[in-house]
């Protein structure tokens, strides 16, 4: 048996259907690093300004090291979705990185040891999953390399609401794993 130090000194639950980016709460919250905490409003801050897909991507490496860690989540990574499904729409700056991410929350959320979604968080965490079809719908004319595609039809499929299609497809990433699927199935 196994214990993680945040299993002894738990941090405040917040049950909250949305927190603004300058609410001093975030600080409160843990990211996939269970036994410390991760202030994500302070990245969310830098991706609101960034001004081009670079940008964007130095602070998506952020995101991705502290809001999952494999496997692992925490109410940060939920509390950040809506946000980052907000700045790409608004910022119209879509890259895989949202989708990617966005998708990879999901997924996570319903697996064993993931902390619960918080009630009062569902409705926007809802309506931001459904708008990753809109972020996907944007960049319809980018030439897109196999991993981008295996991340906008995640993204589509989280978006509908199919969450097992989503997992698979997220599993075909690259052209290895293409074909291995290719010759077990085709």
């Amino acid at each position: 048996m196994s214990f993680k130090l945040g299993d002894f000194f738990p941090k405040k639950q917040i049950n909250e259907p949305y927190l603004e980016l300058a609410d001093p709460r975030w600080s409160e919250l843990e990211g996939g690093y269970r036994a410390s905490g991760y202030d994500a409003s302070i990245s969310l801050r830098k991706l609101e300004k960034a001004a081009n897909a670079k940008e964007v991507e130095e602070v998506y490496r952020e995101l991705w090291e502290d809001l999952h860690h494999q496997g692992d989540l925490g109410p940060a990574s939920y509390y950040a979705v809506p946000h980052m499904v907000r700045i790409a729409k608004e910022n119209k700056i879509v890259t895989w990185d949202v989708l990617g991410l966005v998708s990879l929350i999901e997924i996570q959320r319903h697996k064993d040891g993931n902390p619960a979604l918080p009630k009062a968080l569902y409705p926007v965490y809802s309506k931001a999953l459904s708008m990753l079809q809109d972020l996907v719908a944007m960049i319809l004319d980018n030439d897109w390399d196999t991993s981008t595609i295996s991340t906008a039809l995640t993204a589509l499929a989280i978006a509908k609401g199919h969450l097992k299609l989503a997992e698979a497809v997220q599993n075909l990433d690259d052209d290895d794993r293409i074909e291995d699927f290719l010759e077990q199935y085709g």
